[in-house]
């Protein structure tokens, strides 16, 4: 009888699929490429125009509550003591995001200026992929419990389903050193490509197209990452990642 590691099963038990070569993940690994291109030419905005409108609008929201004024006025709705009409709404978002384009287009001219050139970006097959809910469907099926009790097979038991697949990327880059020349570093790191696959309840708009592959950073915090996605598996399948010199 073939014997399973303990690792193995428990990612069995929680969902986890590795399957490289499926249609999904031949898909996600696709359109990272063309994230590649726009990495080899600094081009924050593609970066942020292909990121998770979810995870967008939570770092624009984030970026703009750094004043003062509008820490309070954020404040002042989440008490109630203050509301926005959709009007309001929609261009205090649209000002929110637009600041964000703004540092992010900041940030790869920097880049350029620094001196960096990226070489290469390259992305390998998926070590892992998993069908997730997201949360306001999870919401959405315990109120549909006519018990007036939260029953445990129906959380995350819904019709709604999203598709994460995680893709190990190489990045090599060169900056000017010290002595003249140029700096040669592999960067080994993955990005989550994520889509929505199936949307029921559309009262709540997430700005995705259904079925198109956006990108999250390897970097974000996976609890950030879960507050999107809950019922994400606990341990996740991720590649090795690392900086070193090339001679």
């Amino acid at each position: 009888m073939k014997k399973f590691s303990l690792f193995a099963i428990m990612m069995i038990a929680l969902g986890g699929l590795a399957h490289a070569a499926s249609e999904a993940a031949e898909s996600a690994r696709a359109a990272a490429q063309q994230y590649g291109a726009a990495v080899r030419n600094c081009d924050m905005l593609w970066a942020v125009d292909s990121m998770y409108p979810p995870l967008r609008r939570t770092y624009a929201d984030s970026l703009a509550s750094r004043s003062r004024e509008a820490e309070t006025a954020r404040a002042r709705r989440v008490q109630g003591i203050a509301r926005e009409n959709v009007i309001e709404a929609r261009a205090r978002m649209a000002a929110n995001d637009k600041a964000l384009r703004a540092q992010y287009a900041r940030m790869g001219e920097q880049m350029k200026q620094s001196g960096m050139q990226v070489e290469s970006y390259t992305v390998g097959a998926a070590t892992a992929e998993y069908v997730v809910t997201p949360p306001m469907a999870a919401v959405s099926q315990v109120r549909k419990d006519t018990s007036g009790r939260v029953r445990a097979e129906n959380i995350g038991n819904t019709q709604e389903r999203s598709r994460i697949v995680v893709l190990p990327t190489t990045l090599i880059v060169s900056v000017p050193a010290a002595n003249g020349g140029r700096t040669r570093m592999e960067r080994r790191s993955y990005v989550y490509a994520v889509r929505d696959e199936v949307i029921v309840d559309k009262s709540i708009s997430r700005g995705t197209v259904l079925n198109k592959w956006y990108f999250i950073d390897g970097n974000t915090d996976v609890n950030t990452l879960r507050s999107f996605f809950p019922n994400l598996p606990l341990y996740l399948e991720l590649p090795g990642t690392g900086d070193r010199i090339l001679r």
